[in-house]
């Protein structure tokens, strides 16, 4: 990522995966919410995790509801100025 060049001037939102190197740079981070999903599968599936299923549904819910209000959700998971 350095030899690039491009992340190191990121000064606004940094939408990733939540890979551990991206939180070094200095702007404000967020989290496809594709991932979050994909977290919560792999908490139910391989660990059981009843509250995984209920939080699975309820994003699912949350993100209709505001799509067909015309919206979309934006989940900021940390912010640096």
């Amino acid at each position: 990522m350095e030899v690039m060049g491009i992340l190191s001037f990121c000064k606004g939102l940094l939408c990733h995966d939540h890979w551990r190197p991206y939180y070094r740079y200095a702007c404000t981070h967020s989290q496809y919410n594709a991932n979050h999903l994909r977290e919560l599968e792999r908490a139910w599936e391989q660990d059981h995790q009843h509250w995984a299923k209920a939080m699975t549904a309820l994003l699912s819910e949350m993100n209709k509801t505001v799509a067909d209000a015309g919206g979309r959700i934006l989940m900021l998971v940390a912010g640096m100025s």
